[in-house]
C-alpha cells in the first residue's frame, strides 16, 4: 500500500519541527522528530492495522486509526484496502480531539 501525507499532516509535522528549531533552538531534534514520523508512518504501508482505531477508545464514528510515535500521534485511515491516508501529526498531551472534530 502506498501512504499518502494530507496537507494538515504536514503541516502539522513542519509546525512541530519548526518550533523544536527555532524556539527550542535545537535543530539535530528537530530533524529526527520529522525522520521518526515519517519512518514511522511508512510501516503503515505494509502493516496498516498496526495503529489503534480511535473508535475503540472513544466513542466516535469514525474511521480514523492512530499511531504512537514518542508523544506524538499519527492519525490515519485506510482507504478501501488501496492505500493510507495520514490525516494529522498532534502532541498526544494536547486536546487532540478537540483538534480533530
Amino acid at each position: 500500500m502506498r501512504v499518502f501525507f494530507k496537507k494538515t499532516a504536514i503541516d502539522d509535522i513542519n509546525a512541530t519541527s519548526a518550533y523544536i528549531a527555532d524556539v527550542l533552538k535545537n535543530k539535530v531534534a528537530a530533524k529526527k522528530f520529522s525522520t521518526s514520523i515519517y519512518d514511522a508512518a511508512m510501516l503503515l504501508a505494509d502493516h496498516p492495522y498496526i495503529g489503534a482505531a480511535l473508535n475503540g477508545k472513544y466513542p466516535v464514528d469514525t474511521d480514523l486509526r492512530f499511531l504512537t510515535v514518542s508523544k506524538h500521534l499519527i492519525f490515519y485511515r485506510v482507504v478501501e484496502n488501496n492505500h493510507i491516508e495520514v490525516t494529522r501529526v498532534l502532541d498526544g498531551r494536547q486536546d487532540y480531539m478537540a483538534r480533530l472534530f
